[in-house]
């Protein structure tokens, strides 16, 4: 017998296959050690990279849960946003329009006063009173401003127009609805962002409109009628002034409700950005550390598994 083949069979005898086992055993430990360690790594450079601390609902389930709850929120708040920014518009429209009706108005005085002067003919209280005409068409054009092809005077009605005019006389449209167009702003908040055509321009002999063609009438009556007609048109003046008030009174509270959400949705994008977002300091430290910790799993596994003679010789 060879004295190779004495000492392979004396290594054998002694406890070879013992040997060969604890030499996988501590490779398969090594093997696994380098698998968690390239695990953590790989999740940290994720991070690190992303700037997301979940990327998917097991990485944080309490987590993933509290950002789908802030999701939801912040998906209402931007629905509260939309409807506040048409609300600011549909009553900026209508603060507008009553605007240049009260402009229109004032006009028509300053001419009904005019024309109660003795000193004014039958020719110049004609002329007058054509311009009060004109003036009264001009308050129509006003009471049937639309915002988005909607009667802002016409509550919820389907027409196109709030007032419609048939032989000389002016009228609500025929369906004049019977609610509010309103926006939600805030939870359990809304606000009616339309104006009752019959507050702001008035309603049968008291509209505006009659009153109108009451002053052109008198004008060229006489200057006691004008006078007398100066009654109806601050009543008329009045109500338009009062409608424009309360106009205004809801801008601003629309205005507030606004800024109010904007704080909300500036406080939970905060909360959202803490439950989802990584803080990069502490991840690049992480790295850091992972990236050392994976270093040295595969120099222990090298060393390991540096095979020597006795291996091969077992």
């Amino acid at each position: 017998m060879s004295p190779v083949s004495g000492i392979s069979a004396s290594l054998s005898s002694a406890g070879g296959v013992g040997g060969r086992s604890t030499l996988l055993g501590g490779g398969a430990s090594a093997l696994a050690g380098i698998s968690t360690a390239a695990a953590r790594l790989a999740r940290s450079t994720e991070e690190v990279s992303s700037g997301r601390a979940i990327h998917k609902p097991s990485d944080d389930v309490v987590g993933t849960d509290k950002a789908l709850e802030l999701r939801r929120a912040l998906a209402a708040e931007d629905r509260y946003a939309r409807s506040g920014s048409d609300a600011t518009a549909w009553l900026g429209t209508t603060d507008g329009a009553l605007q240049q009706g009260i402009a229109v108005l004032q006009r028509v005085r300053a001419l009904t006063v005019q024309a109660g002067s003795d000193a004014n003919g039958p020719t110049a209280r004609a002329a007058l009173a054509t311009e009060v005409r004109g003036l009264r068409d001009d308050v129509l054009s006003v009471a049937n401003t639309t915002y988005l092809g909607r009667p802002v005077f016409g509550g919820t009605t389907g027409e196109p127009r709030a007032f419609t005019e048939s032989g000389g006389v002016v009228t609500p449209a025929t369906d004049t609805g019977t609610g509010s167009v309103v926006r939600g702003l805030a939870p359990g908040t809304s606000i009616r962002v339309d104006t009752s055509g019959a507050a702001a321009f008035g309603a049968g002999d008291d509209s505006v409109f009659a009153v109108l063609d009451r002053v052109a009438t008198a004008m060229t009556t006489g200057s006691a009628e004008s006078s007398a007609a100066l009654a109806d048109l601050d009543a008329a003046l009045g109500r338009m002034t009062t409608a424009l008030t309360d106009v205004g009174t809801r801008m601003s509270r629309v205005d507030s409700l606004r800024s109010r959400g904007e704080d909300r949705v500036l406080s939970l994008t905060s909360a959202k950005a803490d439950v989802e977002e990584v803080d990069l300091a502490k991840s690049l430290m992480e790295l850091s550390m992972h990236e050392k910790a994976y270093q040295a799993a595969l120099g222990a596994a090298a060393r390991t598994s540096t095979p020597t003679l006795l291996d091969f010789l077992r």
